[in-house]
């Protein structure tokens, strides 16, 4: 490891620490305003006067809300590991275990039961793994950390709300707070939870007509079509005019067949006249997709591209309608030093407003499209190692 990584990592290090040894002075000041603004938000006098005195502090939360991964992802590494043969084998005899609540679910709320599956595989492995932080205090200490106060507040609130509505004394989830079959936010539960048995309580932890007909919900409240696909792969001319693509994201199937896109199976999966967006999230030379508006629904669920994909696969799979990925393989992968490094240079050259920290969102990739498109070269948002070595080399130009 480099010396400036090393210190980075040091610094990194202690930041952890120094914001994981809290003065309990402050936490008690922070416990009198969180109070005032709960009261203020509807949140009963009882029910603070419970769960206040539970609250305490979880510095493992905060390190884990840090934690950085030593390589990003590629979409064949994530989509693999989501994809296995035991998830898949699992999901298609949990479709036949509950055929007639997943019926009448998938009939009520027009969202097709291997799309509820699906969710269902990626969050919690069909429930095998829940979590098992006290979601109180994991959003307590969400709520406390300067970080993201103002969100987790929001859900710290929602969530007080919840054990009071549903007479709830406890419960275990993930250390962000989340929690059920589907990992639900507090805010997400309160809106769209539902208590399909029945029997007074929207248990999403235990009751899998709760649970499913919650996700249901969520997806139908989104605007979910129960009469068109999440979209399809797509090949790639070779002169096609990036600038084009991305002067208007969204276009109709018609459009992109047009600037010369083509079906991987050879036949198109929705009217001509769908709006559809392409997606590229291995870059220009990895796989292509076209996604259609039901691809903006899972996203809305989690903003994860890869994640969004792997549902749509799984769901596929379990619906007997997966005809597999036309593209070859790629196996470049970039670490997050690397990725720390193009941010850098991308934020040296004005591109890039955020402080580099190797993480790969929205904002890294539209600086990466800004830069590409003012020095007249591919237009894919891609942050990959052909990236790199043109940043590099641009940057010793500069200097020169």
């Amino acid at each position: 490891m480099h010396l400036k990584s090393m210190a980075c990592m040091f610094f990194m290090l202690s930041g952890i620490v120094a914001k994981t040894t809290y003065a309990m002075d402050d936490f008690t000041t922070w416990k009198q305003t969180f109070r005032r603004e709960a009261l203020a938000a509807g949140v009963s006098t009882v029910t603070l006067n419970k769960f206040l005195p539970r609250m305490t502090l979880l510095p493992q939360v905060v390190q884990a809300d840090k934690k950085q991964p030593e390589f990003v992802s590629t979409f064949w590494e994530y989509v693999d590991a989501r994809l296995s043969a035991s998830r898949i084998d699992q999901g298609k005899m949990l479709l036949k275990r509950y055929p007639t609540w997943l019926k009448r679910i998938s009939d009520a709320y027009g969202v097709p039961a291997e799309y509820i599956l699906a969710f269902w595989g990626l969050e919690t492995n069909y429930g095998k793994i829940t979590g098992n932080t006290d979601v109180l205090n994991a959003l307590t200490t969400l709520a406390y950390n300067p970080r993201r106060r103002k969100f987790f507040t929001r859900e710290l609130i929602a969530f007080l709300k919840i054990l009071e509505q549903e007479k709830w004394d406890a419960v275990k989830g993930s250390w962000a707070g989340a929690f059920g079959q589907f990992q639900f936010m507090p805010t997400t539960f309160e809106a769209y939870a539902i208590d399909a048995d029945h029997n007074g309580t929207r248990n999403i932890m235990s009751s899998m007509p709760d649970a499913f007909a919650s996700a249901a919900n969520y997806l139908h409240k989104m605007g979910w079509d129960p009469n068109q696909t999440w979209g399809q792969e797509v090949t790639l001319p070779q002169n096609l005019n990036w600038t084009k693509v991305y002067e208007n994201k969204e276009k109709t199937i018609s459009d992109w067949q047009g600037m010369g896109l083509r079906p991987s199976s050879n036949i198109w999966q929705a009217d001509p006249q769908t709006t559809a967006s392409l997606l590229l999230p291995m870059g220009k030379n990895g796989p292509a997709f076209l996604t259609f508006p039901n691809f903006k629904r899972v996203m809305r669920w989690n903003k994860s591209e890869l994640y969004a994909l792997s549902v749509c696969f799984l769901a596929d799979i379990l619906a007997e309608k997966w005809q597999g990925i036309a593209h070859p393989r790629l196996t470049q992968r970039l670490s997050t030093e690397e990725v720390y490094q193009i941010q850098a240079h991308l934020a040296d050259l004005g591109y890039y407003q955020d402080t580099p920290d190797g993480l790969v969102g929205k904002k890294t990739r539209r600086a990466i499209l800004a830069f590409q498109h003012d020095k007249g070269v591919d237009e894919d948002g891609y942050p990959s190692k052909e990236l790199l070595d043109l940043l590099n080399s641009y940057r010793k130009e500069l200097n020169k």
